[in-house]
């Protein structure tokens, strides 16, 4: 899946401030940053879209917690991407 014009904004943002060293954090925080990147003319519901559909397109884990919210954590899917090359399989010997 392709990301958006202001969905590629944020997601290299993120990258860049290294926000995937974060951990969990509340969705208050996301909102805030995206508000923050994207202009105080964005509104609620713009925000609220983007940062679901990241959510869908496996950019953030969530948690839920005891008291019925949840906390996200966003992934850098570059150093994901390199990690799994890393993997070399096993080898199946037959004589």
């Amino acid at each position: 899946m392709r990301l958006l014009k202001n969905e590629r904004k944020v997601v290299e943002y993120f990258n860049k401030k290294k926000y995937y060293e974060t951990g969990f954090l509340k969705y208050n925080f996301w909102y805030n940053r995206i508000k923050f990147l994207l202009g105080s003319t964005i509104t609620k519901y713009e925000i609220r879209k983007i940062f679901s559909s990241l959510l869908k397109k496996k950019y953030f884990n969530f948690k839920k917690l005891k008291t019925r919210s949840y906390q996200y954590e966003f992934i850098n899917k570059r150093k994901q991407k390199n990690t799994d090359e890393v993997f070399e399989g096993i080898t199946i010997y037959f004589e």
